[in-house]
């Protein structure tokens, strides 16, 4: 099979050249993923790689876990908002605790609970000392906007559409929690988040406000079946019942 066509001037990919470059990135995904199963099976029921995002409440499930499994090595990796699917489906991390939305296609979850949802204002913002506010109390506002994120994460996370059917005006975008921070202490954007980030980031400077007319976060855990463990399975039914007192969906 030729993959290159060489004149005396040039080198340039075939039609089948064309084509492996654009398999390509998938083949190598799943080799990697092939080789950490491997690995994975090596190591029988003495490791589990488990995901979480900032703010998530992860504790009673990994107790209830380390009961059951006290001799099984838990791995923690932290994800963000652009790779919790592709983490899960290249094989890098068994089960994860992500934020909604997240791509299904290839996945399950199981919905844990919900989480309240606060705006991060500078502390000298007209609106810092208020108990609650509304979306429309921020309609003049610049909302930071998540870098790499999918489109329907940065609609939920904006706020877009409006409960008035309006869009919000885009500020920068941003890729950690401490270039948010920056943002809205230059008084530069407004960003909505969970309630638990802003207990996990407190600073004198920074003011997080319950939103008082916006639906909840909601926090789910999910794995790929296609990689059976069951150590997994385990998890996920601890998780559920560790969570069963908590808020729900």
């Amino acid at each position: 099979m030729q993959l290159f066509a060489r004149s005396s001037r040039d080198v340039a990919l075939t039609p089948a050249g064309e084509q492996l470059a654009r398999d390509a990135p998938r083949l190598l995904a799943a080799s990697q993923a092939a080789v950490r199963n491997a690995r994975r099976a090596g190591k029988g029921d003495r490791s589990l790689k488990v995901g979480f995002m900032l703010g998530a409440d992860l504790d009673p499930a990994l107790r209830a876990f380390a009961q059951l499994h006290p001799d099984t090595e838990i791995e923690m990796k932290r994800i963000r908002w652009w790779n919790q699917g592709e983490a899960l489906l290249e094989g890098g991390i068994d089960v994860s605790f992500v934020r909604l939305p997240i791509a299904t296609e290839g996945l399950e979850l199981v919905l844990l609970y919900t989480e309240p949802l606060v705006v991060a204002l500078s502390h000298d913002h007209p609106l810092a000392a208020e108990g609650a506010v509304s979306v429309a109390d921020l309609a003049d506002e610049p909302v930071l906007v998540y870098a790499d994120a999918s489109p329907a994460w940065n609609a939920v996370w904006t706020i877009d559409p409006r409960p008035d059917g309006s869009h919000p005006r885009h500020g920068p975008i941003v890729r950690d929690m401490e270039e948010i921070v920056e943002y809205v202490r230059a008084h530069r954007g407004v960003i909505f988040l969970p309630s638990a980030i802003g207990e996990a980031f407190p600073r004198p400077d920074i003011v997080y406000v319950p939103v008082a007319d916006v639906p909840p976060g909601q926090i789910a855990l999910a794995w790929n079946p296609t990689h059976p463990s069951r150590l997994v399975g385990d998890f996920v039914e601890l998780a559920k019942a560790a969570m069963s007192g908590r808020s729900s969906v």
